[in-house]
């Protein structure tokens, strides 16, 4: 199983060394591309393969077969498909570095710091907000009043 995280042109290789043809096209068999990069690949394959899907049926891939006995189903990957798996791989590999690395315990403290900026940026902007809402009121009913007074007289 692949553990390390790879380039375009390291994940172009490795499909085209594991590639088979079937019709017209060069794929890798689900099950090959779960070999490969493990249990991840299997959940990450049901989780978006499907008919308009993140990994879209008739771009990313495929299927052959009639689903019976004599000659069941088989899923297979294009090229498209099989690079968008390796790009799942590499976002996990690089996730757990970066909570195990220095810089991104760095990076996690910077971004928390941004964050509460920011929040107390939002609510010092909705306290303002209010405060204009409240002083648009205020004038309101002084008007309405004056002009009340006015037609009393």
């Amino acid at each position: 199983m692949i553990e390390e995280v790879l380039n375009k042109a390291a994940a172009v290789e490795l499909f085209e060394s594991e590639a088979i043809l079937l019709g017209q096209s060069d794929v890798v068999p689900f099950y090959r591309a779960i070999e490969l990069f493990g249990e991840e690949a299997a959940r990450f394959l049901d989780e978006n393969a499907f008919i308009d899907g993140y990994v879209n049926c008739g771009v990313d891939w495929n299927g052959m077969g009639a689903c019976s006995v004599e000659r069941p189903f088989t899923s297979y990957l294009y090229k498209f498909g099989f690079l968008k798996v390796v790009t799942e791989h590499n976002y996990l590999r690089v996730i757990k570095a970066h909570k195990e690395s220095e810089g991104g315990h760095i990076l996690d403290r910077y971004s928390e710091e941004r964050n509460r900026r920011l929040e107390e940026r939002e609510a010092e902007e909705e306290r303002k907000r209010e405060e204009r809402k409240a002083k648009r009121a205020a004038a309101k009913a002084a008007r309405e009043a004056a002009e009340k007074g006015e037609r009393n007289k």
